[in-house]
């Protein structure tokens, strides 16, 4: 299983599900983001990654990946609590856009701060606004993903399996949507599958604070306080080529380690994006 390279005849799928609860709006840990800000922006930082990894002659992207991003909490389209596309300008209420078309389509260009202290700005795409408001349907959030990863597995039986990946910061408001709670949710997303293997669902869960017990590929939810234990539990385990990315990028994982972080810093979110959405791809 997840042996499948990436290619334009059989491209990938990543979703990524974004809290924008009420609870986003504060600052994350010593910079001068809010938890909202600082997700949306390492979230356009991985779409522009996947960009590059796609990219075929100057100025052009190859259809090597469908991408969706779902708000979860305030709807700023819609109005009110929810789930809806995350995209904004042209993409404004598509769910999963092939890599050409997100190319094509930014919100805005933008000169964004770097949160490293002293390094220069730079210009980037935005295609994810900070936002936050209202609770945290996370359930919703997964089962209105799962209803778009179940359409594109269906259509792409011998890629590489969805990959989706949460970001949040606070507990479920929603455990029992529609007769299911979480766990039966994420597990109802991971049972969808192509021919490599069942989807892979990872979770990071954001901390305001600094903090000296963040942890990042844990094999184990041992001492982690709530909710840290309900979101390992859903949170696949990495696969032989991820966990051996994780390594490469200097991060010490052991066998069993689940794509999952706690308490996570900006760093600690950049890592498992990044480890998180690498896949081999060829022409």
């Amino acid at each position: 299983m997840y042996e499948r390279e990436i290619s334009r005849t059989n491209p990938g799928c990543v979703v990524f599900l974004l809290d924008r609860s009420d609870s986003m709006k504060q600052q994350w840990g010593n910079s001068q983001e809010t938890l909202a800000q600082g997700a949306a922006r390492e979230l356009n930082n991985i779409l522009l990654e996947l960009l590059f990894t796609s990219q075929g002659e100057p100025g052009k992207a190859r259809h090597y990946f469908d991408v969706g991003v779902f708000g979860y909490g305030i709807r700023p389209m819609a109005g009110g609590e929810g789930v809806e596309s995350a995209f904004g300008g042209r993409l404004a209420g598509h769910a999963l856009v092939p890599l050409p078309e997100l190319r094509d389509n930014p919100i805005t260009v933008r000169e964004v701060a770097s949160p490293d202290a002293g390094a220069p700005p730079s210009r980037v795409p935005i295609w994810v606004e900070a936002a936050h408001g209202y609770k945290t349907p996370m359930c919703q959030a997964v089962a209105v993903a799962g209803a778009h990863v179940y359409q594109w597995a269906a259509s792409h039986p011998d890629s590489f399996p969805p990959i989706i990946i949460n970001i949040t910061d606070g507990l479920v408001t929603d455990n029992g949507y529609e007769g299911a709670n979480l766990d039966e949710w994420a597990q109802r997303l991971m049972n969808i599958q192509t021919s490599d293997g069942p989807s892979l669902l990872f979770n990071v869960f954001l901390s305001p604070t600094p903090m000296s017990n963040g942890v990042l590929f844990p094999n184990s939810d041992r001492g982690l306080p709530p909710p840290g234990p309900d979101l390992f539990r859903i949170s696949s385990p990495l696969p032989p080529m991820m966990l051996s990315n994780a390594i490469g990028v200097g991060n010490y994982v052991e066998q069993g380690a689940r794509g999952f972080a706690f308490n996570a810093d900006s760093k600690m979110l950049a890592r498992l994006l990044e480890v998180g959405t690498r896949v081999g791809v060829r022409d």
